[in-house]
């Protein structure tokens, strides 16, 4: 297959069978169920993309692993011209409007496993890295989508992972047998895990039996994924909320682990700790690198967005709009040039594999989350007061009091009134929405605590480097 369809990824989903529940409710069918929609359409989308005339030559490539034409969601950078590639593919995503299509997720894991089996069976004799390849070989055939499962719910954080009263407050191994492990625990925050066509799951703490890495299939006995709904109109409309009526977030799922079996084909660590830096450094910067391109195309949106409706108003040349519009656009600039960095400055593997440097790309994630609120300030202060107290669509469709709203909403003449209304429609889901929360929610903790990667930027920035300069410049000598 190599490279399949919106409506192939969507079968896919039917023929699997996971532990789903959410609102107390065990699904059987996830597809058709109103809390998995905008979820699905926003992953499908990606498949979307790789089926567009105008982007095969970003959206596919040849796999040196295959030997065939994949998606290049599924395909392991070799260089720096892949990343390239990737970084055009994210921007050119962004045109079809979804915030997070998730598929980022397939190759920061895949990177990531791919490197660290190569080093653990260099070092300890085993036969991981065969396990990794044979999983890649399955996700470009068939062009899957992988879920991750990555953070554990931790408990009583200052204790840490032997100090628990409950051990399963991170996921472990309890058994090993000749066929494979057993694992017990829960990962938290695990984004859009039901939909996708494979899990690879991680814990790396510095105690051997909680540090193990390893794929399954969602539909694995014991597995039970607990989800929390997206902030998404259940059903479509016509002129309110006009982005999260079809990419309003997705679902957020708790993945509980009761005594899972995994055989040791689809293990790639377990026990051998010195893989925590390789796993982890590759695996934050690809998948930090790519927030950097999906908040960008959020950042172009809402450019787009405060621009169309100061010109709806009539102000779209006041001076504060003008200035409001630069600023936005320099930090978009700023942010997208963070993304290229990471990915002109990477570095190769010994197993092969490209990753993007890390430092440029956390700089990035951080400074996108903290510029999300001044966006906002700009798109409502642009838009003015109706933002939160424009009526209702049902009430701008009323046959009775709909002809007072078109009379006294209309604004600059030559724009037709039902068009400034979706301006601030869009606005309004854009700032104030329930989509909008779980999205700053989630540009801000994402991926990880803000907090980390300001450490790993510091530390790769080199702050030791920086004083002596200082003392050179100073005269100081000692």
């Amino acid at each position: 297959m190599g490279v399949r369809t919106r409506e192939a990824y969507i079968e896919s989903l039917r023929r699997q069978k996971p532990n789903v529940y959410t609102d107390g409710e065990r699904i059987d069918n996830l597809v058709d169920h109103p809390a998995f929609r905008t979820g699905i359409n926003s992953a499908a989308v990606t498949y979307d993309l790789s089926n567009d005339p105008k982007h095969l030559d970003l959206s596919r490539v040849r796999s040196p692993i295959i030997g065939e034409e994949i998606s290049r969601w599924t395909h392991i950078m070799q260089d720096e011209q892949d990343a390239i590639a990737k970084t055009k593919l994210m921007a050119a995503l962004g045109d079809y409007l979804c915030p997070c299509p998730y598929r980022c997720i397939t190759g920061d894991v895949l990177a990531a496993a791919f490197a660290v089996s190569y080093e653990i069976d260099k070092n300890h004799k085993t036969s991981y890295h065969q396990n990794v390849l044979e999983i890649l070989k399955e996700a470009q055939k068939n062009d899957w989508i992988i879920g991750g499962g990555l953070i554990s719910p931790k408990g009583d954080r200052s204790k840490g992972v032997t100090g628990q009263s409950d051990p399963d407050m991170y996921l472990h191994v309890v058994e090993k047998n000749a066929k494979g492990i057993v694992v017990k625990g829960a990962k938290a925050h695990s984004t859009a895990a039901p939909y996708t066509n494979m899990l690879c799951i991680e814990e790396m703490e510095l105690v051997p039996e909680y540090f193990v890495g390893f794929f399954t299939p969602l539909d694995a006995e014991g597995i039970t994924f607990i989800c929390k709904a997206p902030h998404a109109p259940e059903k479509p409309k016509e002129l309110e909320n006009p982005l999260s009526s079809r990419f309003g977030g997705h679902v957020e799922s708790m993945i509980v682990f009761d005594n899972v079996f995994v055989p040791w084909d689809r293990v790639f660590m377990c026990g051998e700790m010195e893989g925590v830096a390789t796993f982890g450094t590759i695996l934050g910067a690809s998948h930090m690198w790519h927030k950097c391109m999906c908040r960008w195309a959020n950042m172009d949106l809402s450019i787009g967005a405060t621009a169309l409706v100061a010109d709806f108003n009539g102000v779209g040349s006041a001076p504060h709009i003008v200035d409001a519009l630069c600023e936005m656009a320099i930090d978009a600039e700023i942010l997208r040039s963070c993304a290229v960095a990471a990915a002109v400055e990477g570095w190769r593997h010994e197993s092969g594999v490209y990753a993007p440097r890390l430092a440029p790309a956390a700089a990035g994630k951080v400074f996108a989350a903290k510029k999300l609120g001044e966006d906002r300030y700009y798109m409502q202060d642009a838009a003015g007061g109706l933002v939160a107290t424009m009526a209702s669509e049902r009430d701008y469709l009323s046959p009775t009091v709909g002809k007072l709203l078109e009379k006294y909403y209309k604004g600059r003449d030559g724009v037709p009134t039902v068009d400034r209304v979706r301006a601030f429609k869009l606005i309004e889901d854009l700032t104030a929405s329930e989509f909008a929360g779980w999205y700053h929610a989630m540009c801000i903790s994402g991926g990880g605590a803000s907090q980390t990667y300001k450490a790993v930027v510091a530390m790769e920035y080199g702050l030791e480097r920086c004083k002596a300069k200082a003392k050179r410049a100073a005269g100081i000598t000692q």
